[in-house]
């Protein structure tokens, strides 16, 4: 099996790295630490990787566990949402990629840890989760100053460790996994933007790390039993049947037939996907690169100890298909 080949490495923190972003029109890369900062750089040359700022500690009071860059297709005006142990977010922003970086908002509200941070596909919302058991909804506005909490969502009975969201026939949804062994799925009512509905749940025997959607109808997963799981949407009922969001039936998700890959050999802390790649790393230090080939997903590629002996704790794919991966070592690695 082909092993990844490392392109680049930044020393980014002394203390754990816990998440990258990458930029969906810039070639910008974003981590957040147990430091207190978060860090961008500017990843054009991986030969020569450039600092382009630093958000200091002063902003937060305890470790900065989430990143999330605001979906964007012009080259213009960055936006970076950043999510901490001190039960705060925070949204930097720059009027160009090369000026000054300035804090936009704090957002409050969760009663403990955030754990992860995420924007819509358009930009229009923001969801936070935390150790509170909640996911908060926030509607921003345009200059990305103001955020409004649209709806708080108390379903879940463990820590909310992951939402990510998704456009599923033109509709608001996104996912959610939790320390009570579910991934949930939400979706904006058909008749009020101000309320999102569980409309789907898949049950665990362990706690669900993260998730990632390949597409509108299929998730994959990464589990604290180390499995790397796809499920498929078995029934998706229709937004046109004329009932509410609160009535209509809950679909089912099914395990994928397409799906066989090996499990790591501990918890796999983070899963992403872009144009048909999917990328898988945990606490036993191995990156595991699937694609799907004659209808199957197989692993193409992968590497065992990417960060020596600590555990790797988030993962991103660039545009360009390039993998970043950061770790306990407080570096951060750029493969392909």
């Amino acid at each position: 099996m082909p092993e990844l080949e490392l392109l680049g490495e930044i020393q980014a923190h002394e203390e754990p790295v816990w998440a990258v972003s990458t930029h969906s029109s810039l070639p910008l890369l974003a981590t957040c630490s147990s430091d207190k900062t978060s860090k961008v750089y500017d990843i054009s040359d991986l030969n020569n990787i450039r600092a382009v700022t630093t958000l200091d500690e002063q902003t937060h009071t305890k470790t900065i566990r989430s990143v999330s860059f605001k979906p964007s297709t012009t080259r213009e005006y960055p936006t970076l949402a950043l999510g901490s142990f001190d039960s705060t977010c925070s949204v930097w922003g720059a009027d160009t990629p090369e000026s000054e970086w300035e804090l936009l908002a704090v957002i409050e509200g969760h009663e403990n840890e955030v754990k992860c941070i995420d924007w819509s596909l358009d930009g229009k919302y923001l969801a936070t989760c935390a150790r509170d058991k909640t996911i908060w909804v926030w509607e921003t506005d345009e200059m990305n100053e103001e955020f409004e909490c649209i709806a708080v969502l108390s379903e879940h009975e463990g820590d909310v460790k992951f939402v990510k969201w998704n456009n599923i026939n033109g509709e608001h949804s996104f996912l959610s996994c939790s320390y009570d062994d579910t991934l949930r799925i939400w979706r904006q009512d058909d008749y009020d933007e101000d309320e999102f509905n569980c409309v789907g749940i898949i049950r665990f025997e362990c706690t669900v790390w993260s998730a990632t959607w390949i597409d509108e109808d299929t998730v994959a997963c990464s589990t604290d039993g180390g499995q790397v799981l796809m499920y498929e949407r078995a029934s998706h009922p229709s937004s046109s049947d004329g009932l509410p969001s609160t009535v209509k039936k809950v679909e089912e998700w099914k395990i994928s037939p397409s799906f066989k890959v090996a499990n790591h050999n501990g918890p796999v802390y983070s899963i992403v996907s872009k144009k048909g790649v999917l990328v898988s790393v945990g606490s036993d230090g191995v990156i595991t690169k699937m694609e799907k080939k004659e209808g199957e997903w197989r692993v193409s590629g992968d590497k065992k100890l990417g960060h020596g002996v600590r555990e790797i704790n988030g993962v991103a794919i660039t545009n360009e298909g390039v993998i970043v991966t950061c770790g306990d070592d407080g570096v951060v690695r750029i493969w392909r």
